[in-house]
Formats: structure tokens, C-alpha cells, sequence
């Protein structure tokens, strides 16, 4: 009976090398059909397995239900901490915390930058309009000024024309001085015209 178990293990074997004709082992077949392998998980065969980087590769492709790893092995020990941190005072002077609060500052210190060269740029579009708006009254100050003493020195000279019956000489000596005394009879007359309406306003407005 033990000699027939020998020929069926022999024959089993037998069969399965005729099976595998990749040739691979039967770790890379398990990897090869998305299982985990048997070296490194079922059996250890070296002492990078049983590291922790390789357990966490393991664990992290196959999970813990396929490879029985536990999770809670995966997370660094105090002397991994330690030696981080050695290394990160060696290596990277400047604390990670505070790179990422300098990035975080940074960031902010730009954002502020562009906010207050947009409000700068409104209040100068501002200014501008207001500038822009004051330089067109003051035009159109200037020529209805100019156009109030041509219609003055018109009325001046029509009335002149009336009064000697012809048409005099605006540049005669006795003719300026009364064009000049004329004109401002009539700026008068025409400042309390202002005066008056203004004062029409103030009153419709009280009533």
C-alpha cells in the first residue's frame, strides 16, 4: 500500500511537471493568477522578507485576509520614529510643519499681493473717471464762458449800433472803454440772475 502511494505521488509530480511548461516556480504561478506567493508569505526564505517593507508591499497588492499579515504591524516603531527623526534634523533643518506653514504663508502673502494691486487699480480707475469728469466740466466751463462773452460783446456792439446808427469801431479808444463799462453791467445783471434763481431753488425745495 505504501508502494502505491509512492507511484500515485510520483505520478502526481509527474503530471504537474508535464503541466508547467513556463517553467516558473510555484510562487511566480501564484503571483501569475493574482495570488500571493508562497516565499515571502507561506515561508521565508531570506531576511528581506521579513522586513517590513516587503510585508507592507505584500499586504498593501493581497490585503491581510489573504496573507494573514496583521495591519497593525505595518505601522513604524518608536525607534523608526527616532531615526526619522534624526534624519530629518540632519538632512532637512527645516521642520516639514514649518515648510508647509512657510508654503501655506507664502501663498497667502501673494494672494493678499493681488488683492490689494486690484483694489489699487480700481481706486486709480476711480480717481481717473473722477479726474477725467472734472477736466470736462472744467472745458465746458471754459467754453460756455467763452461763449457768454461773445454773445455779450454782440449784444454790446448791437446796442452800440442802435444808439450812434451805424456800425462802430470796436477798436476806437472812446469805443472800448464803453464795450468795457457795458460788459460789466451785464456780468452784474447776470450774476444776480444766477443769485436769484439759485435762491428760487433753495425756496421750492423748503416748500
Amino acid at each position: 500500500q505504501q508502494i502505491d502511494t509512492l507511484q500515485i505521488e510520483a505520478r502526481e509530480e509527474y503530471i504537474q511537471s508535464r503541466r508547467n511548461k513556463s517553467r516558473l516556480s510555484a510562487s511566480h504561478r501564484q503571483e501569475l493568477h493574482g495570488r500571493p506567493p508562497y516565499e515571502g508569505v507561506t515561508f521565508i526564505r531570506n531576511s528581506y522578507q521579513m522586513t517590513r517593507e516587503y510585508q507592507g508591499k505584500m499586504f498593501g497588492k493581497y490585503g491581510s485576509k489573504r496573507t494573514g499579515i496583521i495591519p497593525g504591524e505595518m505601522w513604524p516603531t518608536q525607534h523608526d520614529v527616532e531615526l526619522a527623526k534624526e534624519w530629518e534634523s540632519l538632512y532637512q533643518p527645516t521642520p516639514l510643519r514649518q515648510m508647509i506653514d512657510d508654503v501655506k504663508k507664502a501663498e497667502l502673502d501673494l494672494k493678499n499681493k493681488k488683492l490689494e494691486r486690484e483694489k489699487e487699480i480700481d481706486e486709480n480707475l476711480v480717481k481717473h473717471d473722477t479726474l477725467l469728469a472734472a477736466w470736462k466740466n472744467r472745458t465746458k466751463s471754459k467754453e460756455l464762458s467763452a461763449q457768454n462773452e461773445k454773445n455779450r460783446r454782440a449784444k454790446i456792439l448791437a446796442e452800440l449800433k442802435e444808439e450812434f446808427g451805424y456800425e462802430i469801431n470796436p477798436e476806437d479808444e472812446i469805443m472800448k472803454t464803453k464795450i468795457q463799462e457795458r460788459e460789466k453791467d451785464l456780468m452784474k445783471e447776470e450774476r444776480e440772475l444766477k443769485k436769484k434763481l439759485r435762491q428760487e431753488k433753495l425756496d421750492a425745495k423748503k416748500n
